[in-house]
């Protein structure tokens, strides 16, 4: 067998799992859960269904390790590693850390001084990038979005200019109503919306985000799903945005000014708005004094 175990000394692998497909594994994931000393499981379960597909015991090993629990085991998990344990850390699905438990594990290895080595694999958000058909790059992934529709406005914000692909994860009970917040955050952008991917049931749908959200009220929605956004459009909207808004500064200027050489306040709203070629009533709103 090639050597993909380190034969002496705590190690922390940080391993990616199927995603759906159980045969998305490659030859040195199997080798190093054949050799660790112990696994840590988001799901004990869905690792013995792995193990067990490709015959490998998994005796005591199984340790739970998720989101509840990891920053209880985080000393344990340091001294096993410090007595040389060789540790696995997978989670039901993907890659450890990426919206998964795990983190707690890298601060226990490297808390413990010892190395920790990536077995990589299958990421649910990188297979529906790739198959978008929407540019890879630049892109940038949000993980989950907030479930309030103000905290998700927040959330937002310091992507709504930017000119890049966006990656979301998102559950099916809440999904439209993420595709609809988005429209309304970013316009009606190109967008694709992925569904139990590498599973029997693997879709892709493609069109704009309000044609994705009647698509999703028509035929329901079922499984996880990951949501790419062409949002490259974002720049020249961002950089239309911070032309006007110096054009408002400029003309709350002259209304300041015009104010003060005894114009009202209406008749100094109506010369600048004018002049700068902003909209009468927000200046108007804007130059109210309280």
């Amino acid at each position: 067998m090639e050597e993909q175990v380190k034969s002496a000394g705590g190690c922390l692998y940080v391993c990616s799992t199927p995603i759906g497909n159980l045969r998305d594994v490659s030859l040195r994931l199997l080798d190093v859960l054949r050799e660790v000393d112990l696994i840590l499981c988001e799901d004990t379960r869905q690792t013995r269904k792995l193990l067990a597909r490709y015959e490998i015991p998994s005796g005591e090993r199984l340790v739970s390790f998720h989101e509840h629990n990891e920053a209880a085991r985080v000393e344990w998990l340091v001294g096993q590693l410090r007595e040389g344990r060789r540790v696995a850390l997978v989670t039901d699905a993907g890659t450890p850390i990426i919206s998964d438990p795990g983190d707690a594990a890298v601060a226990a290895a490297l808390e413990a001084g010892v190395p920790i080595v990536p077995v990589p694999g299958p990421s649910a958000l990188l297979a529906a990038l790739v198959a978008s058909g929407l540019p890879a790059t630049p892109f940038v992934y949000l993980g989950f979005p907030p479930r309030s529709r103000s905290d998700f406005a927040r959330f937002l914000a310091p992507y709504r200019h930017l000119p890049a692909t966006l990656v979301m994860y998102e559950a099916p009970h809440r999904v439209a109503n993420l595709l609809h917040w988005l429209a309304e955050e970013l316009g009606d952008r190109k967008a694709v919306l992925a569904k139990e991917i590498t599973k029997l049931h693997e879709a892709f749908w493609r069109g704009t985000l309000a044609e994705l959200e009647r698509r999703l009220a028509e035929e329901g929605a079922r499984g996880e799903y990951v949501v790419v956004i062409d949002n490259r459009g974002a720049q020249a909207e961002g950089d239309a945005h911070e032309r006007e808004e110096a054009r408002f500064a400029e003309a709350v200027r002259e209304v300041e000014r015009l104010m003060e050489e005894g114009l009202s306040h209406k008749e100094a709203v109506k010369q600048a708005s004018d002049a700068h070629g902003v909209k009468r009533r927000e200046l108007y709103n804007r130059t109210l004094r309280g």
